[in-house]
C-alpha cells in the first residue's frame, strides 16, 4: 500500500502535512498497528468516547488535527511563541491512537476491552507509539494529553496546544 493510499484508508489527511518523512512513516505505522490489534476495520467504526459511542473516532481525530493547526498559528502570530509544528501535529494525530485497543461495542453497547480501564488512556497510546518507532518526545505528549493520564497541562507549548485542541473538539461535539 502506498503512503497516499494508506492515508486514504486511515482517513487522516494531516499525516501528509508532517514535514519529517520518518515521522510520517512512524505515525502511519502506529495507526495501522492500532487497527490491526483491534476488532475494527477502520477508524470510522471506532467510538469517539464513552459519552459519544456512536460518533466515529475518525471525525474527532480530524477535528483535533484542524484545531491544532489553528492554535499553532494563534500561538505563533498572536503570542510570538515558537512551536515545533511536527511535534504538535504528530501528537494531535496520535493522541487517541489507543482507543481502538480500548473501546468495544458489544450488541450495540459501549464497553472496554478486557483488562483495560479509561485511566489507561494515554499510557497505552504512548507504548504503542514507541513500539512503532514514534519519537519519545511525541509519545510523551500522547501519554499526558488527557487528564486521565496527568495532572495539569503537559508542560510544553506543543502539548498545551494539543490538550486544548482535544478539549475544544470533544466539548463542542458533546453539545
Amino acid at each position: 500500500m502506498t503512503a497516499s493510499s494508506t492515508e486514504a484508508a486511515l482517513g487522516i489527511t494531516a499525516i501528509d502535512l508532517l514535514d519529517d518523512p520518518a515521522l510520517r512513516q512512524a505515525v502511519r505505522q502506529a495507526w495501522q498497528a492500532a487497527l490491526a490489534q483491534s476488532p475494527y476495520g477502520s477508524l470510522s467504526e471506532v467510538p469517539q468516547s464513552p459519552f459519544m459511542p456512536r460518533r466515529a473516532l475518525l471525525l474527532h481525530i480530524n477535528e483535533v488535527n484542524e484545531r491544532t493547526l489553528n492554535v499553532i498559528e494563534l500561538a505563533e502570530v498572536e503570542f510570538g511563541l515558537t512551536v515545533d509544528r511536527d511535534l504538535a501535529l504528530a501528537t494531535a494525530i496520535l493522541h487517541d491512537v489507543d482507543k481502538p485497543l480500548m473501546y468495544r461495542i458489544d450488541n450495540g453497547e459501549f464497553g472496554y476491552a478486557e483488562g483495560v480501564l479509561m485511566s489507561d488512556h494515554g499510557a497505552l497510546g504512548a507504548e504503542l507509539c514507541l513500539a512503532q518507532g514514534v519519537p519519545a518526545r511525541v509519545a510523551d505528549l500522547v501519554r499526558v494529553h488527557s487528564p486521565f493520564a496527568s495532572v495539569g497541562l503537559p508542560g510544553t507549548v506543543e502539548g498545551t496546544i494539543v490538550h486544548y485542541a482535544d478539549f475544544v473538539s470533544n466539548d463542542l461535539a458533546c453539545l
